[in-house]
């Protein structure tokens, strides 16, 4: 049977715009994970929280459930698919790949907050995601600018 609930649609289309929004930052840089990526493990969280919140109820479950149970898998999930985008991304012995894979999980947590209806919650965190990526790429830039100077000298 089909049911409209319009706020848990809007919780999964912000959920997708907000992993596009962040995605966007990575596939300008070709970074291993971009655009759909980033959409699909934030729309994907948001729907395993929903489905842990409204699953049991929707099938008619009256005995005793911890909702949040399902949704804290998401988290070891998230940690196997940076993982593995760490391991895709070695280059030469050296790993590249960790800022793409914490944002994936930090990604899954807005995709979370948004399945339970947290709008101002994830709002702030993708803010402060755009805050963290590139004030740390001006100062990763700023460092090898000072280090290749002093190497020239």
């Amino acid at each position: 049977m089909f049911c409209f609930d319009a706020e848990i649609y809007l919780r999964v289309l912000v959920s997708m715009v907000a992993g596009l929004l962040i995605g966007i930052e990575r596939t300008l840089y070709n970074k291993p994970a971009g655009v759909r990526t980033f959409a699909l493990v934030s729309v994907g969280s948001t729907l395993i929280t929903l489905v842990s919140i409204y699953g049991a109820q929707k099938l008619g479950y009256t005995g005793v459930s911890d909702p949040l149970r399902i949704t804290a898998q998401i988290v070891s999930g998230i940690g196997f698919l940076g993982a593995g985008v760490i391991w895709s991304s070695k280059n030469g012995g050296m790993k590249h790949g960790v800022t793409t894979a914490a944002e994936l999980w930090v990604t899954s947590a807005v995709g979370m907050a948004l399945g339970v209806g947290m709008y101002d919650l994830a709002i702030l965190v993708v803010v402060c995601i755009f805050i963290a990526i590139f004030t740390g790429r001006r100062l990763d830039d700023f460092v090898d600018r000072t280090e290749r100077k002093r190497r020239n000298q």
